[in-house]
């Protein structure tokens, strides 16, 4: 049977953080950036004087709100060039944005500026375009037209926070950004401090950033202090990072990355006291109540401040999109704290997102504190009210990991029994039954699934492989099950494995080179390389065999048919192989 996460990511996660306060703000868009989205009520559709024009961009307009914005942008983009029309121009932007070609992209926002050289919107959709696309000198050339039409460089600083995460982005950008052309600019340089704070150059940040402050919009202004405190913070001065936040919360009261920022790191500067009383008098709506509270019960945490962090996370509103991120932080410090069951209780209200890191927290905590016992029964009860069958699953195998086989088998009989989506947890026994050896246990769970699903290719061949291997004297049976799920899908490399191997044991190795051969192209998988290694070795392949055979020892050395057929056959790979450990 085929059985079908370092620290500049770290560094750059807190960087989202500090300009965002946005608790999970480690994911930033490689595609068009939030300056341009897909709206279809955006433009409206009688702009043209023509009644062909007007049909052609109603049909444009049809194709978008029924087809998306892949059958919409060549009607848009051709009504665009038709019309000379901008705003049809900035439609077809949209639709091509939809659509998620790039290339349809850089088509529309050409045809736009053409149209509208001071369209302020096109130049940074256009400038995301031509850096996706590696066009860096066309990109600066960009910057230059745009400065030249009097449209503000104002969406760079932005610009640079949204691809924080992209390298072959940001490096463009250090070229862009260095042009003599540009780099009088205001916003060029501000752009160019985010830049420097992604890439960690917190001094050469400090030597710039106060003739920039001095030159900066208050919306610029705001996270450009926060970029000061940090990079302050980061070279050792915790006390100057403090007083310029506090210094920025006075002249910005109402900034809410300042006030988060200046939370922080007071409890970074031992004032968590301070820092909640602070927090417990702002007037914060329930979403940035629950968003810096939970940064400041993250903090605490890290800092092994249990108890202060359980009491404060205990005054945390559950209600809204926070509530389960919440119970967790509060699980750890219970925890922490030596408050095992009251830990495992909090963990009982963590779902969404979090819902697997709280079942393995269950488990790991019961091992560790020796009661692995009490593992199943809280598993099967998250398992039942988050209606998530793989919890149970991925529990299985947690256990087999600790080898307590007798607790992954009474889990998977347990769930299969009060569950009523077990289609997962009765494959994965079947599984474990032919691991272990257990043939007719395996063929006969797997026979309760093909009656269940007679017409699903996976489930039929994982029954007929099973019945080949295991009860060779039922070949024909075998054969007919793989068939009739080579039948349904032809393309499955596991079920072209099954079949050519099922041709190998009955005498027609070319047949069987055939396919395994198609089989190994299409997935390098272990079994799949054993039996194909096989077939070369007796067709008398020696180094095509070795060739296999040395890929599937990368993929899986420690896979029982691919030991057992080395061991046939090439047994010093086995023993090369553990030589290299």
């Amino acid at each position: 049977m085929t059985s079908s996460q370092h620290e500049n990511t770290t560094v750059k996660c807190l960087i989202a953080f500090a300009l965002s306060i946005v608790v999970s703000a480690c994911s930033t868009s490689t595609k068009q950036p939030q300056q341009m989205e897909y709206d279809v009520q955006s433009i409206p559709v009688n702009q043209s004087n023509h009644a062909a024009q007007l049909t052609q961009l109603l049909q444009a307009e049809f194709s978008l709100q029924r087809h998306g914005g892949k059958a919409a942008f060549p009607l848009y983009f051709d009504a665009a060039q038709n019309t000379n029309d901008a705003s049809v121009s900035q439609r077809a932007t949209s639709a091509a944005i939809a659509s998620d070609n790039n290339d349809a992209v850089l088509l529309a926002t050409q045809l736009w500026l053409e149209q509208d050289p001071k369209a302020a919107q096109a130049y940074p959709v256009r400038l995301q375009a031509l850096l996706v696309d590696e066009q860096t000198k066309i990109a600066q050339e960009l910057l230059t037209q745009c400065k030249k039409e009097g449209i503000a460089l104002d969406f760079l600083p932005d610009f640079v926070d949204q691809n924080i995460r992209n390298n072959r982005i940001m490096g463009q950008l250090q070229t862009l950004l260095a042009s003599k052309d540009l780099k009088d600019d205001v916003f060029v340089q501000t752009a160019k401090i985010h830049l420097d704070f992604a890439e960690g150059q917190y001094t050469s940040i400090l030597q710039r950033i106060e003739n920039i402050l001095v030159q900066s919009s208050d919306k610029e202004a705001e996270a450009l202090i926060v970029i000061k405190a940090f990079s302050l913070q980061q070279v050792g001065q915790n006390t100057l990072a403090q007083q310029t936040l506090e210094a920025g919360e006075q002249k910005y009261p109402n900034s809410q990355r300042i006030f988060a920022n200046l939370l922080d790191i007071m409890i970074e500067n031992q004032q968590s006291d301070a820092a909640i009383e602070k927090f417990h008098s702002a007037q914060l709506p329930l979403y940035l109540r629950q968003q810096i509270g939970l940064s400041i019960g993250q903090r605490l945490l890290q800092q092994g401040s249990t108890k202060q962090t359980i009491k404060f996370m205990s005054t945390l509103p559950r209600q809204g999109g926070l509530g389960y991120q919440i119970n967790f932080v509060l699980a750890n410090a219970l925890h922490d704290n030596g408050q095992l069951d009251s830990a495992l209780n909090t963990l009982s209200n963590v779902y969404g997102g979090l819902s697997w890191n709280a079942s393995e927290l269950v488990v790991k905590w019961l091992y560790n504190a020796k009661q692995p016992e009490r593992i199943n029964s809280i598993i099967l009860q998250r398992t039942t009210n988050d209606n998530e069958p793989g919890h149970v699953i991925g529990v299985v195998d947690l256990h087999l990991q600790k080898q307590r086989k007798d607790l992954a088998y009474e889990l998977l009989n347990q769930s299969l029994a009060a569950l009523s989506d077990t289609d997962a947890i009765r494959y994965r026994r079947a599984i474990m039954h032919d691991q272990d050896g257990n043939g007719q246990a395996a063929i006969s769970d797997l026979k309760i699934l093909v009656e269940q699903h007679p017409n699903d290719a996976s489930y039929l061949n994982a029954l007929g492989y099973t019945i080949m291997v295991r009860t060779p004297d039922n070949m024909k049976e075998a054969i007919k099950l793989i068939e009739k799920a080579y039948a349904l899908d032809p393309k499955d490399p596991a079920i072209i494995d099954s079949l050519g191997w099922a041709h190998y044991l009955q005498g027609d190795v070319a047949q069987a080179n055939q396919l395994l051969s198609e089989a190994w192209s299409l997935m390098k998988d272990a079994e799949i390389g054993a039996h194909y290694g096989e077939v070369l070795w007796v067709m008398e392949d020696t180094d095509g065999a070795y060739d296999v055979w040395q890929r599937a020892l990368e993929i899986n050395d420690q896979l029982p048919t691919l030991r057992q057929t080395l061991q046939r056959y090439a047994p010093e790979m086995l023993t090369e192989a553990k030589d290299k450990q």
